[in-house]
């Protein structure tokens, strides 16, 4: 069982404070076109986690799933009050949401909407053929990209480190033999500021 953490907590500072979740995609939003790709990559539970705007955000969420006849994977809200304190606290936030019979999560964020559902699920199954200590770390264009996807072995560190905006960077460091890359063409392509927004998006 693979649980998806959708990190969906910022603020959006350099987005004149517009939360990157509700940015318009079409004719949907950031965060209801996320939910979308990694419920069709069959993920077995999706954990939204909020932060700033997070009514609006959660809104979002619950009205793409009303508005859905399929069946879909179970949605949850983790909310992380302290969502300022950097990335990783949202990513502790999520696992504390995470079923107990979850064998890892798949880590993504909802500012990143070039990612697909092919895209998730070729790195789940490319995860899958490593064992329960795998890492997997996404690579774009010789750089670290996103998903990234962590087993259980791995949760109790993460729990144990202090605010940092590194994410789960250091188990990558910590382990090297045991990272698994999976190229992902467009997992460097976020939406950082209003100018990436026109850019990618409106233009």
């Amino acid at each position: 069982m693979i649980s998806a953490l959708l990190l969906a907590a910022g603020q959006g500072s350099r987005m004149n404070y517009q939360a990157k979740a509700l940015l318009s995609l079409g004719h949907t939003t950031f965060v209801q076109h996320a939910l979308q790709q990694l419920a069709d990559a069959g993920m077995d539970e999706i954990i939204l986690v909020t932060g700033a705007q997070r009514g609006a955000v959660w809104g979002a969420a619950v009205q793409q799933a009303a508005d859905d006849s399929v069946q879909r994977p179970p949605l949850r809200e983790a909310h992380n009050p302290n969502y300022q304190t950097g990335i990783l606290s949202s990513i502790q936030t999520g696992l504390q949401a995470v079923h107990p019979q979850s064998e890892a999560v798949l880590i993504t964020l909802v500012d990143l909407p070039f990612l697909k559902a092919e895209d998730y699920r070729a790195a789940s199954d490319h995860w899958r053929c490593g064992d329960a200590y795998t890492l997997l770390r996404a690579w774009s264009e010789g750089q670290p990209a996103h998903p990234v996807i962590i087993p259980l072995a791995y949760f109790s560190q993460i729990m144990e480190q202090p605010p940092s905006d590194k994410g789960c960077s250091f188990l990558f460091k910590k382990y090297p033999e045991r990272v698994r890359f999976h190229e992902v063409a467009r997992g460097r392509i976020d939406i950082d500021t209003i100018e990436d927004y026109h850019a990618h998006i409106t233009s």
